[in-house]
């Protein structure tokens, strides 16, 4: 329960960063309320804490990457060969931990004899994955066809 409390304080700490960023996000805030309403849900009836945290480290696995692709941007190497491969790895990452591993937790939890608001939490954040998949499976083939045309630049 630790982990979570101090989870959903991260949580409600980045999601006012995000709401005072330039570039405000409508799917980031989604992604940021539904974990907030989840894992205060979760410490409210004291329910799912191991489900949570494996949500947490599924949802998170991909971060570094995340944001390595950024600071390789931000530090000159756009359209590289190495931010061609953090994008990867980073599109690797998530898939394989969004896609394989949040549908089953999602699954189990749905299965589970969980609180209504637990349940429809863990659907949320599945389709708020599912969504972000469909934007980084995009993504990906974008810099992939890129590439093929002869616009990139070795590292």
């Amino acid at each position: 329960m630790r982990t979570l409390a101090i989870s959903l304080a991260y949580l409600i700490y980045d999601l006012m960063c995000c709401l005072f960023d330039n570039h405000f996000s409508v799917d980031n805030s989604v992604h940021h309320l539904v974990s907030i309403v989840g894992i205060g849900a979760g410490l409210a009836y004291q329910w799912c804490g191991s489900e949570m945290v494996a949500a947490l480290w599924i949802t998170e696995i991909s971060s570094p990457f995340l944001h390595a692709r950024e600071l390789l941007k931000e530090n000159g190497y756009k359209d590289t060969d190495l931010n061609l491969a953090a994008d990867i790895a980073f599109a690797v990452i998530f898939s394989l931990a969004r896609m394989v591993g949040g549908p089953y937790l999602a699954y189990v939890t749905l299965s589970a004899e969980n609180p209504l608001l637990i349940k429809a939490m863990a659907l949320g954040l599945q389709l708020v994955s599912a969504f972000w998949f469909y934007k980084i499976a995009r993504m990906v083939r974008y810099k992939l066809f890129k590439r093929t045309t002869g616009t990139a630049k070795l590292a």
